[in-house]
């Protein structure tokens, strides 16, 4: 499929988390998260950005780009990520990153299908980058502080509210608390914004926000959303470092 250009996808334009069935109780309190980023924002803090380049069929369509604004809310899982993102433990197992993943591809992860659920989930490798490669992360006091709930149940970490462009188009990177991938090295990005009303923040059921997608990366996501050739692939990831807000 080489002969198919970046062009070519991008003509052809035109996470939901898989585990939202499962739900599962955990006493509420955010604790004043969003106070917190909020301050991130207005004291100009410092904010990791990290990306995947994304392939299909060996023809790069793009980078997608993500903001990772307050590490501190969930350590353990963002350390997970930062690490397995920037390859550090390769040498030592090279499973311990994301290059070669798939995004699961099928009409629930296909726009355009009426099974669409509105989000992209990377299963990785299975083998974290953080304590024992085997073993589930688990931060249960992290949790207790960054809980928000919603109607079905409740969702962690960064509060929806304070993402930007929440009310329009925002998409999100998140990571699953429930279900076979939690504590592991599975992620979503979930299109919260575009998603119709009866969804949107019901996508975040039982899973933990992250960080969030920069706009410059929309119509890399639209040409992975939208193609229907094979399941995307990440060809390279990595920490791009910080940015001021």
């Amino acid at each position: 499929m080489a002969m198919y250009s970046r062009s070519l996808f991008l003509f052809l334009l035109g996470v939901v988390n898989p585990f939202l069935c499962v739900s599962f109780s955990i006493h509420r309190g955010s604790r004043g998260l969003g106070r917190r980023l909020h301050a991130h924002n207005n004291e100009a803090e410092s904010m990791t950005q990290i990306f995947f380049d994304i392939s299909v069929e060996e023809e790069p369509i793009g980078r997608l780009i993500f903001t990772i604004p307050d590490p501190d809310v969930l350590p353990l899982h963002t350390e997970n990520l930062f690490k397995l993102c920037s390859k550090e433990r390769r040498s030592i197992d090279p499973r311990c990153s994301y290059l070669g993943c798939t995004f699961n591809f099928s009409p629930q992860f296909i726009e355009g299908f009426p099974q669409y659920r509105w989000a992209h989930f990377l299963a990785g490798k299975g083998r974290n980058a953080v304590g024992r490669p085997e073993e589930k992360i688990s931060d249960p006091d992290s949790l207790r502080d960054c809980t928000h709930s919603i109607y079905g149940g409740v969702y962690y970490g960064l509060n929806y509210d304070d993402i930007p462009g929440n009310t329009e188009s925002a998409v999100v990177l998140t990571v699953p608390l429930a279900g076979p991938a939690r504590g592991s090295t599975g992620l979503s990005i979930v299109r919260v914004g575009e998603s119709p009303q009866e969804w949107r923040e019901r996508l975040l059921l039982n899973s933990a926000v992250l960080g969030w997608m920069n706009v410059e990366s929309t119509e890399v996501l639209l040409a992975m959303a939208r193609q229907k050739i094979g399941p995307p692939k990440v060809t390279d990831s990595g920490i791009i470092g910080v940015k001021d807000e």
